[in-house]
């Protein structure tokens, strides 16, 4: 254990005395052999390139021994580059219990990142050290977001008449702009006050998660460290998911207890392949055509799982089960090409092929792996949840009974619906023909991830090459628009400067001489004239 003495000694102490088991050395000279587990207690972090450098010492001296990092509560650096040291393990100010888990879990092999790397405080505390007028402020922003969650559940949950709730939402007008001029005079203190959420209940708004980053792996076989990632992404697909995108309107449109078992049931059926290509993986055959047909099957599977396979609604006078009429009505070979290839999930997990990130190849257990993996299967999971949201707006315009069963009530209207269907056609029509062009010159893919349960869109620079050379002739006259334009622009930019120059040049050296000599003769007549008289 490294570690100042104090702190060393009392940690070692209360861990040999509930695990007798335990030998923790404090002094190096003392070590015979290699440690089984080095365990690095920093009291304060300031620099993280001094810890790199130690850490990577330790690397070379026990290349074998896996380094668990405990840091303080209050920490300077964010858990980003906490887990860039390439340690096994950061844990931040655990009790001994957690401590001790997390010492077993490297001892077998495991990983643990526990980090919270968000400061969240009780929207009704105030810290009395920063004097008067900086505790007028934050109890003044902690009052308006007390009031703006109690008006935003009121207008959400339409609990009052039409009256009351225009005087609500002017009241809301008056808070929002109240805050804004208070933001901006008082900018960096924006920081410490949470921003309303809609949707809490207030027996639940003290309520402070202590990691907000929380990995654990208790091994390296591929089985665990699905489970691990399968973990951290359904603790993502909440019911309470919000979509800030302009997009996602398939998925949307559905009610929400639908779109919660789609999302969910697309998660299931993925993990369910997977451990289907993990007992294939050792096989000549099967497993690279599973991997082509993966999407369609999946999808029929969901249409299938994600509602009750016995419910029944009439057709024609005819009871029809709705998950058969689902994936018969439905084209589930449609093809996303936004959707990054299957492999770059598939094969981390399966095949422990390191991950590219930031130029640099890391395994599937670096917590940095974790997150890229998770944003991937996130996106997956959204892209194909839209396609077939678009199947099922499909079948509820053929089949009016199931507006009720699927839709948003808004939706149940024929005159609606049709014009959502418009809405997303036009949309599809729009990203086929000239964002995707674009997008591809660009070296650009659009993603979805989930961050404080809203649904955001992450645009990411990657070759995409060969995809641009497959766009038909349409596309392609975007793209070169677009090339003609980055070629033009410089010519076009020196032809406007120079013209600009030869206008000044033009209305300062002769038209402004020349007002100036008219200017003066007139002025030197009228003198003379003036002193005749």
């Amino acid at each position: 254990m490294i570690a100042p003495s104090l702190l060393g000694e009392s940690l070692a102490l209360q861990l040999t005395s509930q695990d007798n088991n335990l030998e923790i050395i404090l002094d190096r000279k003392n070590i015979i052999g290699l440690p089984k587990l080095i365990i690095f207690c920093l009291e304060d972090i300031e620099f993280s390139n001094a810890i790199e450098l130690e850490i990577q010492r330790l690397k070379e001296k026990w290349d074998k021994t896996p380094i668990l990092i405990v840091i303080p509560k209050s920490i300077k650096l964010s858990s980003t580059v906490l887990m860039t040291f390439g340690c096994e393990g950061v844990i931040q100010d655990p009790t001994i219990e957690l401590l001790k888990d997390a010492i077993n879990t490297l001892l077998g092999g495991g990983r643990v990142f526990k980090i919270n790397n968000e400061t969240n405080h009780n929207s009704n505390s105030i810290n009395n050290s920063y004097g008067l007028g900086h505790w007028l402020l934050t109890s003044g922003l902690s009052q308006i977001n007390k009031d703006l969650n109690t008006i935003e559940y009121m207008i959400e949950k339409k609990t009052v008449s039409i009256f009351y709730l225009f005087v609500l939402i002017g009241r809301r007008r008056e808070l929002l702009t109240a805050k804004k001029l208070i933001l901006w005079l008082w900018g960096p203190l924006e920081v410490l006050i949470d921003s309303p959420k809609k949707n809490i209940r207030e027996d639940n708004r003290n309520i402070i998660k202590k990691y907000s980053t929380d990995i654990t792996i208790m091994s390296s076989s591929s089985l665990e460290v699905w489970k691990a990632i399968y973990n951290r992404v359904n603790e993502r697909l909440k019911e309470d998911l919000r979509n800030s995108t302009d997009e996602l309107s398939a998925l949307f449109s559905l009610n929400v207890i639908k779109r919660n078992n789609l999302l969910r049931t697309l998660l299931n059926e993925f993990s369910i392949v997977i451990n289907k290509l993990d007992s294939q993986k050792n096989q000549a055959n099967g497993f690279e055509h599973n991997l082509l047909s993966i999407t369609p099957e999946l999808r029929a599977n969901t249409l299938r799982n994600f509602i009750d396979s016995y419910d029944r609604l009439q057709k024609n006078g005819v009871d029809v089960y709705i998950s058969d009429f689902l994936v018969q009505n439905s084209q589930l070979n449609v093809l996303d090409e936004e959707l990054p290839p299957i492999n770059l999930i598939i094969d981390p997990i399966l095949n422990d092929k390191p991950i590219l990130i930031d130029g640099k190849y890391l395994s599937i257990e670096d917590p940095r792996s974790f997150f890229q993996i998770e944003m991937l299967i996130l996106n997956w999971i959204f892209r194909n949840a839209e396609l077939v949201s678009e199947e099922i707006i499909s079948s509820c315009s053929e089949w009016p009974e199931l507006r009720k069963y699927f839709l948003n009530k808004e939706l149940i209207s024929t005159r609606e619906l049709e014009r959502k269907r418009n809405h997303i056609n036009t949309n599809n029509q729009l990203q086929n023909l000239f964002r995707k062009p674009v997008r591809l010159y660009e070296s650009k893919r659009l993603y979805y991830t989930v961050r404080n349960n809203i649904i955001e869109k992450i645009i990411i620079l990657e070759p995409r090459d060969e995809e641009l050379k497959r766009l038909d002739w349409a596309q392609k006259q975007i793209a070169f628009i677009i090339e003609l334009r980055d070629a033009l622009a410089p010519q076009v930019q020196a032809i406007i400067q120079y013209l600009g120059d030869f206008i000044v040049l033009i209305l300062t050296k002769v038209v402004g001489r020349s007002i100036g000599l008219i200017g003066r003769g007139i002025a030197q007549g009228m003198g003379k004239n003036l002193s005749k008289g």
